[in-house]
């Protein structure tokens, strides 16, 4: 435990806060093996420094498997498979479920068509989305994987949100040392980190986002009533515009305002999201060993570029969030206060042990 100025931090093992979580999803109904895979993508999501999706989401999470917005015990069923794609109907379930069960399934289609692409409907809030897209990695293959969310972001010249962020992964084999992936949101920040400011009572940087009347804001508060800005302005705008068709469109699910809001939403509300996992099998266009030398010879030639001023190296997707990992795995997982808040009530609410 440590007391620094934003307040007290706790560290934890990253044993122990997953089999808290496990613990955590089988008391709310969960079976053992999803409460393990979703206690699992919670802790990987912290462990690499993302603690906007990993247990700080606990307490919403096993709010709604209460209210039954989230099916604690879904079953996920393909409505629709036709050569190399499929349709999976996800009943409600974890959204990091059913990405999971949706990139092992494109992964099969791969296997025997080269590409497999699975579309999810009727799904939730998904998390880290390099979590399932790194599936992939155990077969030799590239995998995507790409969601809709509730309406957080406004289109561009707009001032009222109507399509979500909408966030993508790519995960890629290579002989780096380390998985290489990007993880990414359309928008200049995840909403998760507005909602950290505003439990903490800090403002946000300007550029984050605007208010209800359009207007520019560092106030979390009126930024989480308005709506998140896009990357690169009308460039991001467009980018999710078009994964708001390859998710919810496609797989015949909700889209843009019909989407429910996960954080800040009616928790008796299903959020009904979509998801899209596509899967390539690398051997379908060169020997791995050939692809992952040329994948690996690219970052090379990337991180031996010459470095700006201010720089202390160049960086490649995934590299950092690597290291935070291996330095977490040593030193333990670092807790907010209002983390370890939500963690003791969600102990409290289950008649559990806390976690810290």
């Amino acid at each position: 435990m440590a007391h620094l100025a934003g307040g007290t931090v706790y560290r934890i093992a990253a044993e122990r806060l997953q089999q808290f979580c496990w613990d955590a999803f089988e008391r709310v109904g969960a079976s053992g093996e999803h409460a393990r895979l979703l206690a699992d993508a919670l802790v990987e999501a912290d462990l690499r420094g993302v603690e906007t999706h990993g247990s700080s989401r606990l307490g919403m999470y096993v709010e709604r498997m209460k209210t039954g917005s989230i099916n604690p015990r879904p079953r996920l069923r393909v409505v629709v498979e036709q050569g190399a794609t499929a349709v999976l109907d996800a009943d409600r379930a974890m959204g990091q479920l059913a990405c999971w069960e949706a990139m092992g399934r494109a992964m099969d289609l791969a296997e025997s068509h080269g590409v497999g692409v699975v579309a999810v409907r009727n799904s939730g809030h998904a998390g880290a989305l390099g979590y399932p897209a790194a599936r992939a990695l155990s077969r030799d293959m590239i995998g995507l994987v790409t969601t809709n969310t509730g309406p957080l972001m406004a289109p561009w010249g707009g001032a009222r949100p109507v399509l979500g962020n909408n966030p993508f992964a790519v995960a890629v084999p290579s002989d780096a040392g380390f998985p290489v992936i990007l993880d990414t949101a359309l928008s200049v920040v995840a909403r998760g980190h507005i909602i950290m400011a505003d439990r903490r009572g800090e403002p946000i940087p300007e550029g984050w986002a605007i208010d209800l009347e359009g207007r520019p804001t560092t106030d979390a508060e009126a930024a989480l009533l308005g709506s998140v800005l896009p990357i690169a302005g009308h460039k991001g705008y467009g980018m999710a515009l078009m994964l708001e068709i390859l998710t919810g469109v496609l797989a015949g699910g909700t889209f843009g305002t019909d989407v429910g809001r996960f954080a800040g939403g009616d928790p008796r509300r299903p959020v009904d999201m979509s998801h899209l996992a596509v899967a390539l099998r690398v051997p379908s266009f060169m020997e791995v060993a050939e692809f992952r030398a040329r994948v690996t010879r690219l970052l090379e030639q990337v991180k031996s570029s010459r470095r700006a001023d201010a720089a202390d190296e160049v960086l490649v997707p995934g590299e950092r969030s690597w290291r935070e990992r291996e330095r977490r795995l040593r030193e333990g997982i670092p807790l907010e206060e209002a983390t370890v808040a939500i963690l003791r009530k969600v102990a409290r609410e289950l008649d559990l042990d806390p976690p810290v």
